[in-house]
């Protein structure tokens, strides 16, 4: 920014228009120009129903919680109806990695053999479709992508548009500022074609619904702790002065320069800084020095038995979250016994849903780190205070999806 304003005040008016030509080069195009895409159809003669998801990977190195969420749905949804299932990937992929679909899909009781994934291969794929298709978007892209493929089902059958499942796990128009990328995100909210929500937490449903965006139906569902870490959870082993932080330097949303800033507040301000470990953990960075000797040491992406077993000895975790939903790291770590510092965000307010829990309104540095002080403050007091306070929540709550039940019978008497 300091070297762009200086070039604007002080060079030439050539050689700002130079930069100004060279940057217009160098930037990348807006997202829709490489995400948005057509599809071309073909006939396929099948009675059966079949529901597909539309989803850009299903490569187990890029499923974080969100992608294994919607892949078991999906296969919930395949359970309860009986449908043949199809997952379409978006992306350019040439290893077809299903190592991730196939072991979901045997939790599931379902025959891995059964469930067709088809790699994209071109810039108009052609997908055969039946009558009786059914498709699961899993972003805003793949839903505008979806809407000229079932104008063509119905088309090509001569039957009004089936409704389109939209799986709605963000307000995606907010991961871009004021732009064409923005609008067209929030369009994928507001479609003139049928479709019915599926959304990932109340908070977000909430948030959805007072923006004035519309779905014909929705279904709502709450964040549910993992399979894969639900055996580790009622293991209380001893908690130690280390601090977790979900660190994706990366994704905005996750606002790790306050994390970082908070920190260095922290570690300035607080004698007792020095004696407690940094941890962050999500995806790989470089270490980050914090003053005083002091570090954030990275571990990237754990697997999830590392990851609960740090969860089972972390004394305090640090996660924030500029976005209406919860997201599942602070409740991990909550349910843990890790004093958990996260923010509010509109009408969200995790503090609610656990002792655990600070949710913080004012999320500048020194508010951080007061509230990592009086965490190690707490810590000292009662070491195991975190586990202590632990209370069975719906996030705990093991099997289905609550809502597959009816949206599943929905599903089979629109195509009966």
């Amino acid at each position: 920014m300091q070297f762009r304003e200086q070039i604007k005040r002080h060079a030439p008016r050539f050689a700002v228009e130079a930069f100004i030509k060279a940057r217009a080069r160098l930037s990348a195009p807006p997202l829709e120009d490489i995400k948005l895409h057509d599809y071309r159809i073909s006939a396929d003669p099948s009675a059966d129903a079949r529901l597909t998801l539309v989803i850009p990977s299903v490569a187990s190195q890029r499923a974080f919680g969100g992608v294994t969420t919607g892949i078991d749905i999906f296969l919930s949804l395949g359970q309860r109806t009986g449908f043949d299932l199809r997952i379409l990937a978006d992306d350019f992929e040439t290893d077809g990695d299903r190592d991730l679909i196939d072991r979901r899909a045997r939790q599931f009781g379902l025959d891995p053999a059964g469930i067709a994934l088809v790699p994209r291969s071109a810039q108009t794929p052609e997908v055969p479709v039946r009558r009786n298709d059914l498709f699961l978007s899993y972003n805003w892209w793949t839903t505008l992508n979806l809407n000229q493929l079932i104008e063509a089902q119905a088309a090509l059958y001569g039957r009004p548009p089936l409704p389109l499942l939209y799986l709605i796990q963000e307000y995606e128009p907010a991961f871009y500022p004021f732009s064409s990328t923005h609008m067209l995100a929030r369009l994928a909210f507001d479609s003139p074609w049928p479709a019915w929500g599926i959304f990932n937490s109340s908070e977000l449903f909430t948030y959805f619904t007072a923006q004035k965006h519309r779905v014909d139906r929705s279904y709502v569902f709450e964040p549910r702790l993992s399979d894969s870490l639900r055996p580790f959870v009622t293991q209380r082993d001893d908690k130690k002065r280390q601090i977790l932080i979900y660190g994706r330097p990366a994704i905005a949303r996750n606002c790790f320069s306050l994390i970082e800033k908070g920190l260095v507040e922290w570690v300035k301000t607080d004698p007792a800084a020095r004696d407690w470990a940094i941890i962050s953990a999500g995806t790989p960075h470089d270490d980050i020095p914090l003053g005083n000797g002091q570090a954030i040491r990275s571990v990237g992406k754990l697997s999830m038995e590392d990851y609960a077993r740090m969860l089972q000895t972390t004394a305090i975790g640090l996660s924030l979250m500029s976005s209406p939903h919860p997201s599942y790291p602070p409740l991990e770590m909550a349910h843990f016994g890790i004093r958990t510092i996260t923010n509010s965000f509109a009408n969200k307010d995790l503090s609610a849903t656990h002792p655990n829990i600070v949710s913080l309104a004012d999320v500048r540095p020194k508010a951080i780190a007061e509230a990592l002080a009086d965490a190690c403050r707490a810590y000292e007091a009662d070491p195991r205070g975190g586990w202590d306070r632990c209370i069975e929540t719906p996030f705990l709550q093991p099997g289905p999806f609550h809502f597959v039940d009816q949206l599943a019978g929905d599903l089979k008497a629109l195509l009966a």
